[in-house]
């Protein structure tokens, strides 16, 4: 009995995960709730499948890794200085309980997915997941660029069920890394590249396509020995479909009647000169005088910080180590950089596993605030964690043994 219901846990948990993982990463779940598409609210969904996925989790026997748990530190230290000391009051939604319980629903995530990660199947489960976030990323975007719904935040740049274009871009990028590192397949990653360059493309994130077209060469470069005829296909072929991507997206730029026509046509030309060599365009003033703004208020709070939040909804310095800095100060920038290189010399001491996911996560410091808000970039280090060390341990209760058991194995 105890085999049947062991073996019907392995079996949902795959289901219950890739579900909860895609739902909220995705921000497919938060989205349509917010536009009346789904009956029940993203707490719940949160809330009800988190709950349902630790006890599957439990039920399979997770062996957890010590460098994995230890990514909780940040998340963990920001929910309790947001809802314990409250050193600053997030009033940007109305409802400052708001702000605490996003952090709080990002560190329950960031914890059932890790936790995920320890079971068997993980790495397989977190892959699939990834996939499927990159599928509704990318579907929902294009969804939204064809004219069908608008999701984004900002107008004239489809950003699909995220809602802010940049973030949309950071998610997949992030997905990707973690596709890379856990699928041996060079065509099926190909494939998910593919897919994810049109939702990245269609974004318009300058950003995200430095970040992208960085992962998209290492990896190709990785492989150029293993698969050489394979990427000088890939290479022709891609030639005219970038060319012919560059072409819509001026198109669409150009006939956009939302009032962000020279916007959008400034970053298509940012993004077509980056691929030329001319950066010019992709300097952005209003974002340098945003990281002066926050590198300013550092200075009036070095040691503590201002308070979990104060980041992204009040400075917004679009580079995530002056935002950690602004929200629990120095100690936080010490951890954040600590977290990031001790992965890094891992992934360098067991030959470069995990590189692909650490591009992303080194890549988008230094041009988002959001990233330790996001329970995919956790994930995302955590397969870094997984993959490049080898400690694990297991929690288990033990029984004392009959009297004759024991007799018995002292006379052999």
């Amino acid at each position: 009995m105890s085999g049947a219901r062991n073996s019907f846990a392995a079996w949902l948990l795959p289901l219950v995960a890739i579900t909860l993982l895609a739902g909220h990463m995705s921000g497919a779940v938060a989205c349509l709730s917010e536009h009346g598409s789904i009956p029940f609210k993203p707490r719940d969904f949160t809330l009800g499948l988190s709950l349902l996925t630790l006890l599957l989790v439990f039920v399979n026997k997770p062996a957890f890794s010590p460098a994995a748990l230890a990514l909780l530190l940040i998340p963990t230290l920001r929910f309790a200085d947001a809802a314990a000391f409250k050193r600053y009051i997030n009033v940007t939604d109305g409802d400052p309980n708001i702000a605490i319980m996003t952090l709080g629903s990002i560190l329950l995530v960031t914890t059932v997915a890790l936790l995920v990660l320890f079971t068997v199947d993980g790495s397989k489960i977190v892959l699939r997941a990834a996939v499927v976030v990159i599928l509704l990323s990318t579907g929902s975007i294009l969804y939204e660029a064809a004219g069908f719904a608008e999701y984004s935040q900002i107008a004239g740049r489809p950003a699909g069920f995220i809602t802010q274009p940049n973030g949309a871009i950071i998610i997949m990028c992030l997905m990707l890394g973690i596709v890379m590192t856990l699928n041996e397949s060079f065509w099926g990653n190909i494939i998910i590249i593919a897919i994810a360059a049109v939702g990245v493309g269609v974004t318009l994130s300058r950003s995200g396509m430095i970040v992208f077209a960085l992962m998209v060469m290492c990896y190709l470069a990785a492989n150029l020995r293993r698969h050489f005829g394979k990427i000088v296909i890939i290479a022709a072929a891609s030639v005219p479909a970038i060319l012919a991507g560059f072409a819509i997206l001026s198109q669409m730029a150009s006939s956009r009647n939302f009032g962000t026509d020279k916007n959008a046509m400034d970053r298509v030309a940012a993004i077509t000169g980056m691929f030329s060599g001319n950066t010019d365009k992709m300097e952005s003033d209003e974002r340098m005088k945003d990281l002066r703004d926050g590198w300013e208020a550092v200075g009036t709070a070095p040691v503590f910080g201002h308070g979990s939040g104060c980041a992204s909804s009040r400075w917004q310095p679009h580079n995530q180590w002056v935002a950690i800095w602004l929200d629990i100060g120095v100690g936080g920038v010490v951890l954040f950089a600590a977290t990031l290189l001790l992965l890094t010399a891992r992934c360098l001491i067991t030959g470069g596993k995990g590189f692909f996911a650490l591009l992303p996560l080194w890549g988008f410091t230094v041009f988002s605030q959001n990233l330790v808000e996001t329970a995919g970039y956790w994930l995302c280090a955590g397969v870094v964690a997984i993959v490049a060390t080898k400690s694990r341990f297991r929690l288990a209760l033990k029984h004392k043994a009959p009297a004759g058991a024991e007799v018995f194995s002292a006379n052999g």
